[in-house]
This record gives C-alpha cells, structure tokens and sequence, in this order.
C-alpha cells in the first residue's frame, strides 16, 4: 500500500488527512474519523513524513510500500493485539485494483472484529456484472430502483436485506 493510496482510501470514507505541526489531523464524520485513524495509524511515522514532503519540509519522498516496521505488508498487528493476514484476492477477482483491495480487506478485518453487521457488495453472490458496470440480483429487496449500482457504492458498508454471502469468501482471517 503508498501512501497515496492510503489517503486515497481516507478521502473516500469522507475523512480529510492533515499534517498540523508535524502530526496528524484526522476530519470526518466521527464514526468515520474512528475507522480511518485504525487504518492510519500503523502508517503513521511514514504518513507524516510523506506529507511532509508534499508540504516542502523533508527532502526526500518514500518510495517504498507502506508496511509497518517488521511487518510483511499483507500482515498487520491488530487492535487486540495478534496478527492477521489480509487476503485481498477476492476483490482483485472483482475489479478492485491491488491496492484497493488492501484497504478494503483491512476495514473488513477492523469490521470483523468490532463484530458490525454490515456488508459491502463485494461480498455478495447476488452481484454481478464487470467493474463498469455491476447489478444487484436482489434489488427488489433493497428498495433500489433498478439493478444498477453504482461504482462507489459496491465498497461501501451498509445493511442491506437482500445480502447474501459468497460462499468460500477467503477475505476471512487466517490463524
């Protein structure tokens, strides 16, 4: 994960990342503000740096892949303190890009363990279609108003009444 696609991944939850004074200041919705700040905050010492960069104060850019120090990058050291490995290939099968993929396997870690009932489509049997252009199979049972969904929507947490889970989801936590 780059430090881009990390605040790529903030931004689309609706949290701005600031560096103010050389820390860093999360903006958001509170409940979504909670949610980026467990992302970012293994990244923490390399997202200062990296903004700093952008701002002019440190002379030289990070180059390398996010992981916390001592970390393989598909590993991460939990909130309850044990590791467990992201497997984001079922959502790189759907269209995420890699990095996308990451971010979206890590909030469903953090969702897991917090034990929240929502979903996103991309664990779904019920969708279909490509990355351009996805349908929900049980729309009638959403309310929606048509199959279409739309492209930001599918990596959204949400409850939906309609959700099915995909059998043999291997985004799960491994021991």
């Amino acid at each position: 994960m780059t430090p881009t696609s990390l605040l790529a991944a903030c931004h689309k939850s609706g949290v701005l990342v600031e560096l103010v004074l050389g820390s860093l200041k999360l903006k958001g919705q509170p409940e979504s503000v909670r949610i980026a700040a467990d992302l970012v905050r293994p990244f923490k010492a390399e997202l200062v740096q990296y903004l700093g960069y952008l701002a002019g104060n440190d002379p030289a850019p990070l180059t390398e892949k996010l992981a916390p120090a001592g970390e393989n990058q598909q590993e991460r050291q939990t909130p309850a303190g044990t590791t467990s490995r992201i497997l984001p290939a079922p959502f790189i099968d759907r269209g995420l890009n890699q990095d996308d993929a990451i971010a979206l396997a890590y909030r469903l870690m953090l969702r897991d363990q917090q034990h929240d009932e929502r979903r996103v489509c991309l664990e779904c049997m019920h969708l279909s279609g490509t990355a351009s252009s996805r349908r929900c199979g049980q729309w009638r049972l959403t309310r929606a108003k048509g199959p279409a969904i739309p492209a930001d929507l599918v990596d959204v947490l949400q409850r939906c009444r309609g959700f099915t889970p995909r059998p043999n989801q291997n985004h799960e936590r491994e021991p």
